[in-house]
């Protein structure tokens, strides 16, 4: 069986929406660029007693377009550095049908039952991991945050690995208590320079006189916000 997957990226917070024009400007890319957003709706699953959240793992469905996606994902790697922009965690996910999705939001099917239907043969350690976390209670659908995420162009950065061309993701979260967060992030793939690469992306943004800081993840700041 193969390892299972995880989602390397590096979350720089950013306090305007106008560092993603000054990204752009930086990068000679056209504004026309920060029109192309697309609207997705993150829901979360997991007890009400949040067990999923307090072991952080965390089940997810984001709906985009016409795209239903479930994602599972593990607990965080620890980083050697307080506030790192670097963040590393299992990750599985499976693009289900629309139906499916439906039926999941109203309750009708669980997210085991859909795991066990959708993630072939990872569907087994998945669900072991949940149910250890959770003592085998069901999952319900906790609640939901939605995002505008703008993909720009890749680009091979300056000081990075010329085989290194990365796609930077823009973001503007709403959570449910109204706060509204900008992020920009960049996804890596396992076998990257991690190192190399935060330090080009570092350099990148003071050139672009972006000021900017680390940032929790998403699902941290819902659960937060649902919880305060």
């Amino acid at each position: 069986m193969k390892p299972p997957s995880r989602e390397i990226e590096f979350k720089f917070g950013v306090s305007e929406k106008q560092a993603f024009y000054q990204l752009v400007a930086h990068l000679k890319l056209a504004e026309s660029a920060l029109t192309e957003g697309i609207t997705q709706i993150n829901h979360f699953f997991d007890c009400p007693s949040l067990c999923l959240h307090k072991k952080h793992f965390a089940v997810r469905l984001r709906q985009e377009k016409d795209k239903n996606l479930l994602t599972v994902k593990g607990e965080k790697t620890p980083q050697q550095k307080e506030n790192s922009i670097l963040s590393s965690r299992v990750e599985e996910e499976a693009v289900i049908p629309r139906q499916t999705a439906v039926e999941l939001l109203h309750g009708k099917i669980t997210p085991q039952q859909v795991i066990r239907d959708h993630f072939k043969n990872k569907s087994e350690p998945i669900l072991t991991l949940i149910n250890t976390a959770c003592n085998d209670q069901p999952l319900v659908h906790i609640g939901e945050f939605s995002n505008i995420r703008i993909h720009l162009p890749a680009v091979i950065l300056p000081g990075a690995s010329s085989s290194d061309k990365l796609e930077f993701e823009l973001d503007t979260s709403t959570f449910p208590d109204g706060s509204i967060d900008h992020e920009i992030e960049v996804e890596i793939a396992e076998h990257t320079d991690a190192a190399l690469v935060e330090s080009a992306l570092v350099e990148l943004l003071q050139q672009a006189g972006i000021q900017w800081h680390s940032a929790p993840s998403k699902a941290e700041r819902f659960f937060a916000a649902i919880t305060s």
